[in-house]
């Protein structure tokens, strides 16, 4: 009897294993509704990516191209700081053929001593880096807008604030609904009352290792720094509100962390905006 048990244990455990190993894509749909949001943009899709890393997804480019969005955002980490980018490259060259690509740059991404050589390609490729920037994407006479900031770049805290400030500073006011992407969803609180309706990021990798329920366990090295917590982070996926604004964290779909992904399935999100009459 105790062999068996013993067995039995053992056997879960592999299944378990293989279950919480599986990194098959999966895609998270969200409806964000706004009376801000125009006539025009009802039913707006945009595929939002995160956290690449230079690594290649199966079906991913064929999961966005069937979702058909409006446009395709990536939220920092295109690139991993070592190795080399062309996968990174050849994915934007493939997701400017569905639809029109913004980015902005993630803390791996700046690490890289290449990384202008990698911008330089990217941009080639048709994507264009928001570099604490907005663009106005118009439709039938109304717009709305989308900005996005540059990665804060350093380990100190206090200083990754100031950073952020300094960004958002560089962005003009603008009317109507507004957009921001921001690589790190850690600092939300830094970016929650500058007028945007809504944030899209990503940075947690979901929390790394996922629990029953999608509680995210620890936080990138990277954030292991001032008032964010290490283990039990409080933003590392999905749909976060505050007083004025809403942020939608992806999960990523790459791996730097010698930490395997456990439980937690590289993601794509698609966001679909709705006019709330």
């Amino acid at each position: 009897m105790k062999k068996f048990l013993k067995t039995a244990a053992a056997a879960g455990g592999a299944v378990c294993l293989a279950c919480g190993l599986d990194n098959r894509l999966e895609t998270t749909h969200y409806s964000i509704s706004s009376k801000k949001i125009p006539p025009p943009f009802h039913g707006f899709k945009i595929a939002h990516i995160s956290d690449v890393h230079s690594e290649a997804v199966s079906g991913l480019i064929s999961k966005i191209s069937g979702e058909m969005p409006d446009i395709i955002v990536s939220t920092g980490d295109l690139a991993d700081d070592k190795g080399s980018y062309l996968p990174a490259l050849r994915l934007c060259e493939h997701l400017t053929d569905v639809a029109p690509v913004y980015a902005v740059t993630g803390n791996h991404d700046l690490w890289r001593g290449d990384y202008e050589k990698f911008e330089r390609e990217t941009t080639a490729a048709g994507v264009k880096t928001l570099h604490n920037e907005r663009v106005i994407l118009k439709k039938n006479g109304e717009k709305i807008s989308l900005a996005g900031i540059d990665d804060p770049f350093t380990l100190n805290f206090a200083k990754a604030v100031e950073n952020v400030q300094s960004s958002l500073s560089r962005i003009s006011r603008c009317d109507g609904y507004n957009i921001l992407l921001f690589h790190r969803a850690n600092m939300f609180e830094c970016v929650n009352h500058n007028g945007f309706d809504l944030i899209l990021s990503g940075h947690m990798h979901g929390g790394q290792v996922r629990l029953p329920g999608g509680r995210g366990i620890v936080s990138p090295r990277s954030s292991w720094l001032g008032k964010n917590s290490v283990f039990f982070p409080k933003y590392v996926a999905g749909h976060y509100k505050a007083a004025h604004t809403e942020m939608i964290v992806n999960r990523g779909i790459g791996n730097p962390m010698l930490i395997p992904r456990l439980f937690n399935r590289p993601e794509l999100t698609i966001v679909t905006l709705q006019n709330k009459k």
